[in-house]
Order: C-alpha cells, then structure tokens, then sequence
C-alpha cells in the first residue's frame, strides 16, 4: 500500500500546487465555502460550472476546515492519497472475478501502475474522486440482494450526481447492463418476477431522475448537447444496439464439436481494436478538427499497451466460458464506457466529442484490471511446476505497466497537455492581482489558472496575437514565458504555439517588464503593455 500512496505523490516532486488546472477552481470554491459557510451558484463567475458540481468542493471544504488546512495548499497532498485508495476496489474485483488472492493482487497492481489510470487518480479532479466510488457502486449493486449493499449503491449513485456527471452516466449504464443481463437469465431459466425487476429498476436505472432532474434545474453546460434531437437519437441507437449485443451474453460461451472457440474473442477484441485505430488515426491524419493529434510519446506506449490488451483477451475468453458473476461484472463495466465511446466518434469529430472518447476510456481500466487478473492466475497455474517461468511472467506484466507510466508523469510528451503550475507561475498570477490588473493575457493554461483562482478577466489569445501580429491595445498587462519559443504556448485542445524567439524578444522590448524571475530559458515575465503606460 506504501506504494500506491508514494506513486501518486510523485506530482509533488514538480509542484506543490494542484496537478492539473481543474483542482485550482475545486480548491477556490472550497475555500469560499469554508469562508462564507454557504454554498451558491453565480452564474457571472468562471468556476459556475463547477460550483453547480459541489460535491468535491462540500467533502474538501469539510475536510480543510476539520484539519485547520488551506485548501489550495494541501489538496495536492490529501487528494492523490485518498484516491490511491482506489487499489482496494480494484483488489476485490479481482478476487471475486478469479476467487483468489493473486488474481486481487494483479488487479490492484494493474491500477498501480497502469499509467492513465495513474494520471488520474495523482489530479485533482471530480472524475478522480468519481474512479473510487463508481466500482464500489457496481459491486453493491451487483451484490443487491443485502438490503444494506443495495441501499449504499443508491446512495453513492445520489452523490455521484452532484461530483461528476460524465462517471454518474457511466455508472448508471453499468448497473442497467447488470439487470439487462441478470433479467436476460432470469428469462431463460424460467424464474422472471416482474415485481423484482422493478424493484432493480426502480433502484438502478429510474436513478437517472435524480441527475436529471438537477442538471437541468441548474443548466449544466454540455447536457444540451447531449438531450438535443439528433444527439439523443444518436444516444438512444447505440444504447438499444448495445443491450441487444450484450442480452445473449448473459450466459456463458459454448464450444461445439469441431468448431473454434471465436466468438468471445471476435467480441472482446472490439474495445482495443477502436482504440488503436482511434489513436492511428487521429496521429496520422488529425482525425478531430482543430484538436492536437496522437503524440509520439503515446505512439511509443503501444507495444506496452499491446501486450497489456493480450492478457486482457486472454482473461476475456476465460470469463466468458462461466456462469458466475464474473462474467455480469466484466461486460457491464465494458459496455458502458464503450456506448460512449462510440457517441463520441459518431456525433461528430470535433474537440467535445475528442474529450468524451479520452474521458471515458478512463473507465474501461477496472474491467481491464479484472481481466488482466483472470489471465494471470490462468496462466500461473498452468506454469506451475517452472518457477522460471513465473518470474518471466511476473517481469512482463510488471514492464508493460511500468513502461505507461510517462503517461502520468510526462503529460507534455504524451498528450501535449502541460499539467504542472509553479510556484512561480503562481507567485507572477498573485503579483498581477496585487497590481489590479484589470485584464491580462496570456496562454490557455495560465489564464484558466488566473482566473478560477483570482477571479479576474484574462483572455488566453496572446500566443496567436504574437504570431500573428495582432493588436493588444485591449489589454492592460500580459504574462509571458520564455519556454514558448521552444515548447511552445498551451492553447489545449489546440496544438501548441511555438513563438519565434525574434517576436518575443521584440515584444519584451517594446513593452515595460515589471517583474521577471526564473532562469534563462525558463524565465517567467509580467509585461505593462505600451499602450497603457
């Protein structure tokens, strides 16, 4: 477990502050509840969105306070550590999908290391806390015969609806796979009763009142994407086709007499077939318009990640040939993720649907894990008597895992996302709100930094201004860093903005640097722009 915990923690080594921009506005609301004792929506400020998701922002607040912590200063530190907690359900999943210990144990390092995964759960982020509850969730309700696991699944379901919408519909249509399949065996051996069946579905899938109920109370950003006419038919389709495919995969798999054993693995390799020709397709000719495209680090992992998919195959046929629960566990968490997956390529190839796609295949890890877990205990009984062998096996596993782990820690190079605020960057964001600024520019990154946490106007435009030549008269200061010339401006989903050192040093010197600070190379500046002064 000290490992899990020391994994996570590694984003400290690079910044104290929160790893990602997401958790700047988590602790800002945080904050203001601790401050006010109150909980509102304002619709004129930047964090509204996630203030309309305060379930994150309630159990930090509570947290902060009871501990006497700041909560921009220590959420980097509590959070990942409560998120490696993850390893627990990951652990039980895999007992009870191969009922041993073993099969626990690779399951949970299979969450360890598995490096999008562990980018994850190291953030600060509502989908973070999400990847902890949503399988405590599924595994409640798959076990709802006990009143009390059932009565905790509709719980959690309640809570995920006020921390993250996107893992609230994902554990929803889980749990609807979970009574798909188990009323599809009902059927079938003669023991369908109508009265439980409302019962499952009155506690699991009628659940989706709730959020959408309050999602549209609150007017949720992105819902009306998803509800509008030719999006909900979209959505509709695909979730009828998918109960139709999963319906016959209530029982188990069959092997007839001089036939090969095909249609688990014709199936099973669906999930990684999509997602390699997604990552191909999206490196070699930019398959979402005006989003970066796969970088090459990621194209480095495959390898790994290929072999990662064969034991996961490998485990797949397995669990398709029993009738325990194993098999209603794994395809529910498959299919899920999957339907949206498929929403997201269908609706259209533009930046949302690329952030639907990477956002969602987040949660296919579990059912990976517990697949993984199924082929290794296959697999290390079968070399029983070859202890060699055993070490190999433990060895490869252990390397492709380790072998994703830039996945985490080197997010620049891997997604072309840069996840890492400085103290300096931060110290430059304080300077221009002791100035007043009454507007700044800068990149993507930085100005959403500025303005979830100080709240004021920052416009993220000024690395395509410079390129391009354009006028900056609106504004009253800029914040600019040297390492654009080389990795360029963060203008995420859009490819980075690599600006020419000449136009840089040009804009430095027709305008007032008041602050600098960093080595050369990586100095950080606070610009008065001329036309103010």
């Amino acid at each position: 477990m000290c490992v899990v915990f020391a994994t996570r923690l590694v984003p400290l080594l690079f910044s104290p502050l929160p790893f990602g921009i997401d958790g700047f506005a988590l602790a800002r609301i945080s904050s203001d509840i601790g401050a006010s004792g109150a909980w509102r929506i304002d619709s004129s400020n930047v964090n509204s969105y996630n203030q309309k998701l305060p379930g994150f922002s309630f159990l930090w607040s509570a947290v902060a306070s009871l501990g006497g912590l700041s909560p921009l200063a220590y959420v980097q530190l509590v959070m990942p550590l409560l998120a490696a907690l993850s390893v627990i359900p990951a652990y039980l999943l895999g007992v009870k999908a191969t009922g041993r210990r073993l099969g626990g144990f690779v399951a949970g390092l299979f969450v360890t290391f598995f490096g999008s995964f562990l980018l994850l759960t190291s953030s600060v982020s509502k989908e973070s806390l999400g990847l902890l509850i949503f399988p405590v969730v599924v595994l409640m309700f798959l076990e709802r015969r006990d009143p009390r696991k059932r009565a905790l699944s509709v719980v959690l379901v309640a809570f995920l609806a006020f921390l993250h919408p996107l893992t609230t519909l994902l554990t929803l249509g889980m749990i609807s796979a979970l009574v798909v399949l188990d009323q599809r065996r009902a059927i079938t051996r003669g023991r369908f009763r109508a009265g439980r069946f409302a019962f499952d579905l009155a506690t699991g899938p009628a659940l989706a009142i709730l959020p959408w109920t309050y999602y549209s109370a609150v007017n949720l950003p992105f819902l009306g994407d998803l509800l509008a006419a030719d999006a909900l038919v979209l959505f509709l389709g695909i979730v009828i086709l998918m109960t139709a495919l999963i319906a016959p995969m209530g029982r188990p798999a069959t092997l007839r007499l001089g036939q090969r054993f095909v249609s688990p693995l014709a199936r099973g390799i669906l999930v990684p077939a999509i997602g390699v020709l997604v990552v191909l397709g999206n490196a070699r000719n930019g398959l979402f318009a005006g989003a970066i495209g796969t970088q090459s680090g990621l194209l480095q992992m495959l390898p790994a990640i290929g072999v990662l998919s064969a034991f996961a195959l490998a485990g797949y046929q397995l669990v398709r040939r029993t009738t325990n629960r194993a098999n209603d566990l794994v395809v529910s968490m498959l299919v899920a993720p999957v339907a949206l997956i498929l929403f997201g390529l269908l609706r259209g190839l533009d930046p949302e649907s690329l952030l639907i796609v990477y956002r969602s295949v987040d949660f296919l890890d579990y059912a990976f894990a517990i697949l993984i877990g199924v082929a290794f205990v296959a697999a290390w009984r079968w070399l029983g008597p070859w202890p060699p062998a055993k070490a190999v096996l433990v060895a490869g596993l252990l390397a492709a895992l380790l072998a994703t782990t830039p996945m985490a820690w080197d997010t620049p190079a891997v997604f072309g996302v840069n996840n890492v605020t400085t103290p300096q960057e931060f110290r430059a964001l304080a300077l221009l709100a002791s100035f007043g600024a009454r507007n700044v520019t800068t990149d993507q990154r930085l100005a959403d930094v500025g303005a979830m946490w100080f709240t004021y106007a920052v416009d993220s435009s000024l690395p395509v201004k410079l390129r391009d030549n354009e006028s900056l008269a609106r504004f009253q200061y800029a914040l600019v860093l040297e390492r654009w010339t080389t990795v360029g401006a963060q203008l995420h989903p859009a490819p980075n903005v690599v600006i020419p050192t000449t136009i840089l040093e040009n804009f430095l010197t027709v305008n007032r640097i008041v602050y600098a600070a960093g080595p050369s190379g990586d100095r950080i500046f606070i610009v008065q722009l001329a036309q103010t002064t």
